[in-house]
């Protein structure tokens, strides 16, 4: 006795038959075989060759003519103004040469000082704080640096236009002098201090010939920082 097909299995089968019959799975370009089994990629191209598009020529052509701004111009103008450009108005008032206002006032010179016209003059250049007694700036001048040109120091100019910030000093001890040396010496010279090893004390003949070196020396910076060359010319004329 043949075995009997169930009601699903014929149904399954009659279900691949209209399948097959389906035009839209008939395409002999899709495999229903695994991946594996596909063969390399680009096998077999020879048999149907790509025909690509040849590459033709741009049939625009770029116009050799240039464009002239001034023709342009023309057309603009001949959109806006069909009936020719109007005229331009005369001022009502005539225009200051210097400022660029309208000079409405009768007199003159009320416009001369009037805020506008004022503000549109050349301002002088304001002349340098720097005290013009200071050695420093003498030195300077005495090579050609001109304080009051706003210009940076150095051969071109790019240099430092302001000087340094100074520092406030509060003793009366001379430029390179250590303080601290210059307390102790004092202080072994007023008998109070404590001599170090490698320092000797000072008779009183001693202390006079140094007190005499320490006074020349400061009335040698005091004539150097606040000396006045001419009262010093005019004196050594004098004792000449």
């Amino acid at each position: 006795m043949p075995p009997t097909i169930g009601p699903r299995r014929e149904a399954s089968q009659e279900a691949e038959e209209e399948d097959d019959l389906d035009p839209r799975y008939n395409d002999t370009d899709i495999s229903t075989l695994p991946f594996t089994s596909h063969p390399a990629y680009g096998r077999g191209l020879w048999r149907n060759p790509i025909s690509f598009v040849p590459a033709t020529p741009s049939t625009t052509t770029a116009s050799s003519k240039p464009v002239d701004g001034q023709s342009i111009a023309q057309k603009y103008l001949a959109i806006m103004f069909p009936n020719g450009q109007p005229l331009r108005e005369p001022d009502a008032y005539p225009l200051c040469g210097i400022c660029g206002e309208p000079v409405k006032e009768t007199d003159h010179r009320i416009h001369f000082l009037s805020a506008a016209h004022q503000a549109a003059l050349p301002r002088a250049p304001v002349p340098s704080a720097i005290d013009r007694t200071r050695m420093g700036l003498k030195y300077m001048q005495n090579f050609g640096w001109d304080v009051d040109a706003r210009v940076g120091l150095g051969a071109n100019g790019e240099g430092m236009l302001f000087p340094l910030v100074p520092k406030e000093k509060r003793d009366k001890l001379g430029l390179g002098i250590d303080k601290k040396a210059e307390e102790r010496r004092r202080g072994l010279m007023n008998g109070r201090g404590v001599a170090k090893q490698g320092e000797i004390r000072l008779d009183a003949g001693k202390i006079q010939k140094l007190a005499k070196v320490e006074k020349r020396k400061h009335d040698k910076l005091q004539r150097m920082f606040y000396g006045n060359d001419e009262v010093e010319k005019y004196l050594g004329e004098l004792g000449g």
